[in-house]
């Protein structure tokens, strides 16, 4: 009996044991999610409030706006107007994590084709004799110039930031952030001239247009 009593003793105090010991690897696990989750929180604050993400996320949706803009146009005037004009290849997502230099080739050969379209339209609309097909390019132009108006405030707002947060001496020197706004500081300047392209082109449009109404 004495003996069953000890046995049934020891197998308590191993059960006892083993439960405080899971209890405790249990408190444990916790306390270090509980840590992880604070740091994590602590990762995410810092990145909102760090202009460096808000200006990276500015000028890639800048890109992607622009890009579609332009596609769409080109698009439009292929299918309606102008067949042999190029296909515009916009992307449809971009990660400027790591900033925006792996971007800048894509987009600067981007912008010449867009500008080619451009170009392209011009030529056709010189020697255009139908009057309701101008009218068609007239109306497609002044949409088009309509939604990359939209696109001025935020540019310029985006320029402001960025040239604020790279006024300062120790980001500068980091190669981190030499190129880091390369695609939005392009678009400050290419914007304004695809604007510049395509008003010139709708003047041409309206102006050839006026031409064969008065020669009917």
């Amino acid at each position: 009996m004495s003996r069953f009593l000890s046995v049934f003793t020891i197998s308590v105090a191993l059960l006892a044991s083993g439960a405080q010991a899971e209890t405790q690897t249990e408190t444990q696990a916790q306390a270090e999610t509980q840590t992880v989750g604070w740091r994590d929180l602590a990762h995410a604050r810092e990145v909102a409030n760090d202009p460096y993400h808000q200006l990276n996320q500015d000028q890639s949706q800048l890109m992607l706006d622009f890009m579609a803009i332009s596609a769409h146009f080109a698009k439009d005037q292929r299918d309606n107007y102008l067949p042999v004009l190029n296909t515009l290849s916009p992307l449809s997502s971009v990660d400027f994590s790591q900033g925006s230099y792996p971007y800048a080739e894509q987009l600067n050969t981007y912008l010449a084709q867009a500008s080619e379209v451009n170009a392209k339209l011009v030529v056709a609309i010189e020697a255009e004799q139908d009057p309701a097909k101008l009218a068609q390019v007239i109306q497609a132009t002044n949409k088009s110039l309509d939604a990359m108006a939209a696109l001025s405030p935020r540019l310029e707002q985006f320029k402001h930031g960025s040239d604020k947060y790279l006024d300062k001496k120790e980001r500068i020197k980091q190669p981190k952030y030499a190129a880091a706004f390369t695609v939005g500081s392009t678009l400050v300047d290419a914007v304004p001239a695809y604007q510049a392209q395509q008003q010139a082109l709708l003047a041409k449009a309206k102006q050839l247009k006026a031409q064969l109404a008065h020669n009917l």
